[in-house]
């Protein structure tokens, strides 16, 4: 999967802006820190070395607030370090679907309007898919069992896709793929790979069979001038007259 269209959002950039900003403040920090740690110990050498009289108040004071100075740029280090990993999750809550790890439907609206302008739209491949079985499948043997099945089709949809384009999860039972350079025999390569999948998949006997269906709209057959076009008439087709991939 390409993970460009939903890693290059206004949100990260920011945060990103300000992840730089406080790397670079802490090795300042450090810097400064090991500057003053050399300068104190060079100050104190001296003072022995003119008088025999133990370090005054004054060195004390600066020791401490010295180590107390090194402690915060390590205890900094911990917490951006402890922030990254947030806002890795919090990245993945905000552009994944929880349950697949596919791109949700957010990243599916930022995929699909990536797609709209001139030099990617006439030849956009556009399949809309979902588990034709599945709603018999949560009410016959519950949701847990449509969930594994959810699961196992987004793996393999996913690990096909990636090769020809991109992949999402628009919500619910509704899973999309968009071609860039689509022809006809792109598009027939792709579907039969996937069909080939899905039947060894359901050889093997793991779970309930797995049953797609799916639409298709290739842009060079139907010339439309806008990706909302281009998904509309998928989700027609789906409704009017679904293709069977199992």
């Amino acid at each position: 999967m390409k993970p460009e269209f939903y890693n290059t959002s206004k949100r990260a950039n920011v945060y990103n802006s300000i992840f730089i900003y406080k790397v670079v403040s802490l090795v300042v920090a450090v810097v400064l820190a090991a500057a003053l740690a050399i300068l104190f110990i060079r100050d104190k050498a001296l003072y022995k070395e003119f008088t025999d009289s133990h370090p005054t108040a004054f060195f004390i004071v600066v020791a401490i607030c010295l180590v107390v100075y090194i402690l915060s740029i390590i205890i900094d280090f911990f917490i951006l370090n402890h922030t990254v990993s947030i806002r890795r999750r919090l990245n993945n809550l905000a552009f994944l679907d929880h349950l697949t790890g596919l791109p949700n439907r957010y990243s599916c609206d930022l995929l699909i309007e990536s797609f709209n302008n001139e030099e990617q739209l006439p030849d956009t491949g556009f399949f809309l898919m979902q588990i034709a079985n599945l709603g018999n499948i949560n009410i016959n043997e519950g949701h847990k069992n449509g969930n594994y099945l959810i699961s196992e089709f987004s793996s393999i949809l996913e690990d096909v896709a990636e090769s020809y384009g991109y992949v999402g999860r628009n919500g619910g039972n509704e899973y999309i793929v968009l071609l860039e350079d689509c022809d006809a025999a792109k598009a027939d390569l792709f579907l039969t790979e996937l069909g080939k999948r899905i039947r060894g998949y359901n050889e093997m006997n793991v779970g309930s069979p797995l049953e797609v269906r799916y639409s298709k709209v290739l842009n060079k057959d139907e010339h439309k001038e806008k990706i909302s076009e281009i998904i509309s008439l998928g989700y027609q087709k789906i409704r009017e007259m679904p293709l069977a991939l199992s």
